[in-house]
C-alpha cells in the first residue's frame, strides 16, 4: 500500500468517527453546516499532505523565465543573464552571489508565483531525485567540464576470505601535475597508480585482505604533497563456511597425498575412499565426523558438498553407485571436479561437455599458466600436452601459456562440475610454490563448491549512501510481509507491484559508518553511510550526468524567445489548503461556543 492511499484511508476512517460524533451529539442545531465544515477540513489537511497537481497549459517566454544556480557555474558564463529570477539551492552561492535568491528545496520553483515556464541551469545541476521534484518543468542546461577527480568507480564491497578486493574506476584530472591514487588498508598503501596531467584514465586497484569482517579501506588522490581527495572504501570480508569433501582415489599417488594435507590445513572437512582391491577401500577423516564410505549411497552422499576424483575411478563405480551420484549431481546440488588423464572421449555423462584433445609434440611440456582471478602467470608446471576442447555453455578456468584450456565448469543440473587434465599440481609444493598452488585450487573449489539459496537479498540503490541524504534500499524476499530494521528503528516499506517479492524502503541517516540493517529475526547486515563531505566529485559527475539526461529530453530546438506553450504538471499552492482548513475549524469552534 503506497502512502497515498495510507492517509486516504486514514482521512476516511476520522471522517467517519467525526460524523458520528456530530450526529450523536444531542443538540441538532446547524447539523449540515457542522457535517460541511468537519468534511472540508478534514479534505483540507489531507489536500496539505498530499502533492495535487493539475495540468496547465503554460507559456515558454522570456517572462516567465528563471535561472538556478548549483555548484560549479561559471561566474563569467552568467554575467550576460537579464533575467530576475535567479535561484540557487546553496548558501555558498547565495554568499558569492547576492542577486540568487535562496529557496530550500527544488519545489519552491514549481510553486513560484508567477509560474516559471522553463528553468536555465548551470553548474553540475540536481541530483535524481531533485529532478523529479521539477515535475517536467523544460530545463535548458548550461554543463560545465566534468570535475576533477574521481568521475566513477566500483568494487566488490562483500568479500569471502581469500578473494581479492579489486577497486576500479576513472579518474578526470584536469590540473597541470600527474595524480597518484592509493589504496591504503590498516594504515598501508597496497596499490596505488598514476593519472598523468590533463588527462582522464582509468585505474584498476588490488589486495587480498588478511582480515575476516568489517574494514574501512581508503581511496586517495594525491598530487605531490597535497592530498586532494580522501574516500572511504568500505568492505566486509566473510568467513568461509568449511566445505565437506569426499575424495574417490584409485590407488595411492603424491598428487591425492598432497590434496588432502592441503585441504586439511585449509580447514576443509575431508574423507578419502582409495581403493586397494576389488570392493575394498581404505578410508581416512579428518576435521570430519567418521562414517563409512563402503558404498555411495544418496543419504551419504548428500553429507558432502563436492566429490573429488579421476575420471576413470568415477568410470569403474558400480551401477548403484553411479545412479547415486548421478541423482545428487544432477537433482540436489551436489558438486563433483574430474580430473582426467586420457585422450579418449567417451559419453560418459561427466565427459559430454569437455572433449579432450592431444596436440602433436615428443612429450611433456614445461609451462605456466593463467588462472583466472590471478594477474600474473603462475610458476611452471609440467604437463602432458592434453587439453580441453571449448564448448558452449563451459567456462575455461585456466590456460596454458598457448591458450590451450586446461581446466573448465559448467552446471550439470543442479550441480556443478569442474573438469581438469591437471594431474600432477604437487610438483609446485614440492617446489615451495603454496601461493599457485592455492590460487589454482581455490578457484576449483569454489567454482564447484554446491550452492546455498539465500533467503534474503539486500542491495543499496544510491551509490554513495551519505548522511542526512535520502537512501533507498531494496530487499528481495519470500516473506510475505517482511519487517525490517535499521539500528534496531523499525522503517516503512513499500512492495513493488509488478515483482511481489521486491520490497522498497526509504531513510534518512542521522550519522556516517557502520549501520545494522535487518529484516525480523534474520542475520543482521551492514550498510555503510559516508560523511557528507567525501566522493564530491563522484557526486558532482552523476548529477552532471542526469541533469543532461533530463535536458535531453525536450526539444532543444525550442527557443526561449519564441511564444511556445506546452503542458507540464503544475502543483497546487498548499496556501488554499490551509485557509481551508482554518476556516473549518474556526467555524467549529465558533459554532460549539457560542450555541453552548
Amino acid at each position: 500500500m503506497n502512502w497515498t492511499y495510507i492517509v486516504l484511508l486514514i482521512c476516511l476512517v476520522v471522517a467517519v468517527f467525526a460524523v458520528w460524533r456530530e450526529v450523536q451529539r444531542e443538540s441538532k442545531r446547524n447539523l449540515i453546516w457542522r457535517l460541511v465544515a468537519v468534511l472540508v477540513a478534514i479534505a483540507g489537511l489531507a489536500c496539505i499532505i498530499l502533492p495535487i497537481t493539475y495540468e496547465g497549459d503554460i507559456s515558454l517566454n522570456e517572462k516567465n523565465q528563471a535561472v538556478l544556480l548549483t555548484e560549479g557555474y561559471n561566474a563569467d558564463s552568467i554575467s550576460t543573464i537579464n533575467s530576475p529570477r535567479i535561484y540557487t539551492l546553496s548558501k555558498s552561492i547565495k554568499k558569492n552571489y547576492p542577486k540568487a535568491v535562496l529557496i530550500s528545496s527544488v519545489d519552491d520553483l514549481t510553486e513560484a508565483k508567477p509560474s516559471i515556464g522553463s528553468l536555465q541551469v548551470f553548474g553540475y545541476g540536481l541530483s535524481e531525485d531533485q529532478l523529479v521534484q521539477l515535475h517536467n518543468l523544460p530545463v535548458q542546461y548550461h554543463s560545465p567540464k566534468v570535475p576533477n577527480g574521481i568521475s566513477s568507480v566500483s568494487w566488490n564491497a562483500q568479500l569471502k576470505t581469500g578473494e581479492k578486493l579489486n577497486v576500479q574506476g576513472s579518474f578526470n584530472n584536469t590540473t597541470d601535475k600527474a595524480v597518484k591514487v592509493s589504496l591504503k588498508g590498516l594504515g598501508t598503501t597496497v596499490d596505488s597508480a598514476f593519472i598523468q596531467a590533463n588527462t582522464s584514465a582509468t585505474f584498476d586497484l588490488n589486495t587480498t585482505p588478511r582480515h575476516a569482517g568489517r574494514a574501512v579501506y581508503r581511496l586517495i588522490s594525491t598530487t605531490d604533497a597535497d592530498t586532494s581527495a580522501n574516500e572511504s572504501i568500505p568492505v566486509t570480508v566473510d568467513a568461509i563456511k568449511p566445505l565437506k569433501i569426499l575424495m574417490l582415489a584409485g590407488s595411492p599417488n603424491f598428487e591425492d597425498k598432497f590434496l588432502k594435507n592441503w585441504l586439511t590445513e585449509k580447514g576443509y572437512g575431508v574423507a578419502v575412499r582409495s581403493a586397494i582391491s576389488k570392493d575394498k577401500f581404505s578410508q581416512e577423516f579428518v576435521n570430519i565426523e567418521q562414517q563409512s564410505l563402503a558404498h555411495l549411497t544418496p543419504g551419504l552422499l548428500e553429507k558432502f558438498d563436492i566429490i573429488l576424483s579421476d575420471l576413470e575411478v568415477l568410470k569403474t563405480l558400480n551401477a548403484s553407485e553411479s545412479a547415486a551420484l548421478k541423482q545428487e549431481v544432477l537433482q540436489k546440488g551436489l558438486g563433483i571436479i574430474v580430473r582426467a588423464d586420457s585422450t579418449a572421449h567417451s559419453d560418459f555423462w561427466l565427459q559430454q561437455d569437455y572433449p579432450v584433445t592431444k596436440v602433436s609434440t615428443a612429450g611433456q611440456v614445461v609451462t605456466s599458466l593463467k588462472i583466472q582471478g590471478q594477474d600474473v602467470a603462475s610458476g611452471k608446471l609440467l604437463l602432458d600436452p592434453i587439453y580441453i576442447a571449448a564448448q558452449n555453455y563451459t567456462q575455461p578456468l585456466v590456460f596454458d601459456q598457448q591458450n590451450h584450456i586446461l581446466a573448465s565448469s559448467s552446471l550439470a543440473g543442479s550441480g556443478k562440475e569442474v573438469f581438469t587434465v591437471l594431474n600432477a599440481t604437487h610438483n609446485w609444493m614440492l617446489s615451495g610454490d603454496e601461493n599457485d598452488y592455492t590460487a589454482l585450487w581455490s578457484l576449483l573449489i569454489t567454482k564447484a563448491a554446491k550452492h546455498t539459496p539465500s533467503t534474503e537479498q539486500w542491495s543499496v540503490v544510491n551509490s554513495v549512501p551519505a548522511v542526512n541524504s535520502h537512501t533507498k534500499f531494496q530487499l528481495e524476499t519470500s516473506a510475505s510481509q517482511p519487517e525490517i530494521r535499521i539500528n534496531q528503528t523499525k522503517i516503512a516499506i513499500e512492495r513493488q507491484a509488478e515483482l511481489p517479492f521486491v520490497w522498497h524502503a526509504t531513510y534518512w541517516p542521522q550519522h556516517a559508518g557502520w549501520q545494522q540493517v535487518q529484516q525480523g529475526t534474520g542475520v543482521g547486515q551492514w550498510l555503510f553511510v559516508y560523511p557528507q563531505n567525501e566522493w564530491a566529485s563522484l557526486k558532482y559527475a552523476g548529477m552532471l550526468r542526469d541533469t543532461k539526461k533530463y535536458a535531453a529530453a525536450f526539444d532543444r530546438e525550442q527557443s526561449v524567445t519564441k511564444q511556445i506553450h506546452q503542458k507540464i504538471q503544475i502543483p497546487v499552492s498548499k496556501i488554499y489548503f490551509y485557509i481551508l482548513l482554518l476556516l473549518a475549524c474556526t467555524y467549529l469552534w465558533a459554532e460549539a461556543k457560542f450555541a453552548a
